[in-house]
């Protein structure tokens, strides 16, 4: 084949695929939620589950979080009389491979039933030997209540 033809479709191919794996990075599919950051290394050394509804609670959790971080996150604007921040801290893992994001959000009134999704890495899987404290943040509708229901994974295992 003429590789006139095949370096636009190999393109095209790359960018289909690069697309669908970011529309599954942190849950913002159309579910309500959209997803703000997500990481690997925060100053939060235990598993959390937060709601944030007010910017002065906001400011302080970011300082807990990323003060004298090197490469910390921006801190989003937030329109508190709409929205909730939705937090989620795995606490220090010993090492890296881990994801955590929020897949589903549910409202009900006005309590939210929020699903996290926590995923361990495989084994024999490469990843970094150095500690990580993964963590994520999202924005979803306001909600008085907001339920955490947290779904543990594993994934495939390599080589």
């Amino acid at each position: 084949m003429n590789s006139k033809i095949l370096k636009p479709l190999a393109g095209a191919a790359l960018l289909a695929f690069l697309l669908a794996g970011c529309a599954g990075m942190g849950g913002g599919s159309g579910n309500g939620i959209v997803p703000l950051n997500m990481g690997n290394y925060s100053n939060i050394k235990d598993e959390q589950y937060q709601d944030v509804h007010n910017q002065a609670d906001l400011d302080k959790l970011w300082q807990q979080a990323f003060t004298n971080l090197s490469g910390a996150p921006d801190k989003p604007q937030v329109d508190f009389a709409k929205n909730v921040v939705l937090a989620m801290f795995l606490g220090d893992q010993k090492h890296g491979g881990y994801l955590v994001r929020f897949t589903d959000f549910s409202l009900t009134g006005t309590t939210a039933n929020v699903t996290v999704e926590v995923t361990s890495p495989g084994r024999n899987c490469r990843y970094p030997n150095r500690s990580s404290d993964p963590f994520a943040f999202a924005l979803a509708p306001a909600a008085t209540q907001v339920n955490f229901n947290v779904v543990n994974r594993q994934a495939p295992d390599c080589g």
